[in-house]
């Protein structure tokens, strides 16, 4: 009897007392298959070579393939074979320590945690900690698919313990796979998402659900150091999340556009590849973004000449761009109002919801995102709220529209929670926390109904509380009460919407018919 012979009657005989006869039988049937399979190739012992070959004979049968591996995986576990599949992935990986052992490990332990840490910990840590989002049995499959990805490329590296740079590493490597089209965008998107998981509980001990930018990472681990000096810089100042990010994204196009991967490569930063970052930006920037860009990018080269990374202060070739507003808001017409209002009925009812809000009541993105079941007034048809932008109070009436949309979304349609979460607007997909913007609801149906606005181009949920005003306007209604409804604090803040009141500024402007005309007659009579 050769080994493998040997091995697959220990295997039969400790299925016998698991499986039902009929399915034992099939199992012994198909492990005969094997033994003729090896027969043939002349094997008589287990072995990657026989593994490949007894699998990749199933006659094109998806049920037989899965058979054929599940035979494989038993043979390979007893023979300790340690083989891999077509994929480079082991037919039986290690087994996870179990969630009682993980939470006796971590219990009184500080972070941020260092090589002192299993990466196997590690990710049932991550696993615990992301319980709280309620996400359903496929994403979290989807997440341990993605981190048995990590433990691999760590074990394969002779690591097995946590390493923050080796888990860069990794990052860096699925970004370069996903560039020469060798990933799939979701493989990497939830690799990648998988991976800054794992680093956020290294440091914390916990994870808090928020959107990863796109671009991550630099192309350089030097870069990826000097992109994390610039970001703690940014961080002393006591600068907004938002406005870091901001920053962080003109860095690492800088970065990007000029090819800079070492400090060397930044010591020859010169005027001509700043001029070729700021030709770059304005291909993919309007002059309004680039507005806000160019400063930035001042201030980064401030910040590059102060740390010593460049030999000269380079911020003075950055200069300005002009930016020419309109004198007249953009806003929507009546006739395309209402076949915005008459698509409502096949969109979603968060959809429907979310543009009355903005059409009727003129409410901003933010505090459309951040409306609450506290902030309903139902019994008097109020709707009551504190603006994000100006830390006010602000009072507006619950029109019927507006009013049943709401009911209808959070009776029929809003994903349900355990807990008393007091936001209205909450996502489709798990973890259902609550919007943090509607710009892509508006944008995507203006563009879907081929709406145009009224001069200009805009697709933000503002552009409706202009439509408000302007229709307002038309009604003529008092302007203190469309400073009310709008919330406004000051006088200036109006500005922008009253120039919207086209017949009062036909009555201001000069004329024209004395151009042309002579005024004087040779000079002094």
């Amino acid at each position: 009897m050769t080994k493998l012979e040997t091995v697959i009657n220990t295997i039969l005989k400790r299925l016998k007392s698991e499986l039902a006869n009929e399915t034992w039988e099939s199992r012994r049937r198909y492990f005969n298959q094997m033994v003729k399979c090896a027969k043939l190739l002349g094997i008589t012992e287990p072995c990657a070579k026989l593994y490949d070959a007894f699998i990749t004979d199933d006659n094109g049968s998806p049920e037989r393939h899965a058979l054929h591996v599940r035979c494989v995986r038993l043979v390979d576990a007893l023979a300790c074979t340690q083989a891999r599949d077509e994929h480079g992935i082991p037919f039986n990986e290690p087994p996870m320590p179990d969630a009682a052992e993980v939470h006796e490990f971590f219990q009184g332990r500080e972070f941020p945690r260092a090589a002192d840490v299993r990466i196997d910990h590690l990710i049932v840590k991550a696993e615990i900690e992301m319980r709280y989002l309620n996400l359903t049995d496929s994403t979290i499959g989807q997440y341990k698919h993605s981190w048995m990805d990590i433990r691999r490329y760590f074990y394969d590296a002779g690591v097995s313990g946590y390493d923050e740079t080796l888990m860069k590493y990794f990052i860096q490597e699925i970004n370069n796979l996903r560039n020469k089209g060798s990933m799939k965008e979701w493989k990497w998107k939830i690799n990648r998402k998988a991976a800054h998981v794992l680093i956020e509980v290294a440091n914390t001990g916990r994870f808090l659900w928020r959107r990863i930018s796109r671009d991550a990472s630099c192309n350089s681990l030097e870069a990826e150091s000097i992109r994390s000096q610039y970001l703690e810089s940014l961080e002393q100042r006591n600068l907004s999340r938002s406005t870091i990010d901001l920053h962080d994204y003109v860095f690492r196009k800088t970065v990007e556009f000029t090819g800079i991967e070492t400090p060397k490569d930044l010591l020859s930063l010169s005027p001509e590849k700043i001029h070729l970052v700021i030709t770059k930006f304005a291909g993919i920037c309007n002059r309004r973004s680039m507005a806000t860009i160019l400063p930035i990018l001042r201030s980064l080269l401030v910040f590059f000449h102060a740390a010593g990374l460049i030999r000269k202060d380079l911020s003075g070739i950055v200069m300005g761009g002009f930016v020419q507003r309109g004198s007249v808001a953009a806003y929507i017409s009546e006739k395309d109002q209402a076949k915005l209002v008459a698509q409502l009925a096949k969109e979603s009812k968060r959809t429907k919801a979310v543009i009355l809000l903005a059409m009727h009541l003129g409410l901003r993105d933010c505090d459309i995102c951040n409306l609450t079941f506290q902030g309903i007034d139902w019994r008097n048809d109020k709707i009551r709220l504190i603006q994000k932008k100006t830390g006010g109070p602000l009072v507006l009436p619950l029109l019927p529209d507006v009013g049943n949309a709401l009911m209808d979304y959070i009776l029929n349609e809003r994903p349900k929670r355990a807990d008393h979460y007091p936001y209205i607007f909450l996502r489709k997909q798990a973890p259902y926390n609550k919007l943090t913007s509607v710009y892509s609801t508006c944008s995507r149906l203006l563009g879907y109904l081929g709406i145009k606005p009224v001069n200009g181009t805009a697709t933000g949920v503002h552009l409706f509380r202009y439509s408000m005003v302007h229709k307002l306007l038309a009604a003529k209604v008092p302007h203190q009460v469309i400073t009310d409804a709008l919330g406004h604090t000051s006088k200036e803040s109006d500005k922008p919407y009253l120039s919207m009141e086209e017949s009062m500024l036909r009555m201001c402007a000069l004329n024209l018919s004395v151009i042309g005309r002579v005024s004087w007659r040779g000079g002094a009579s």
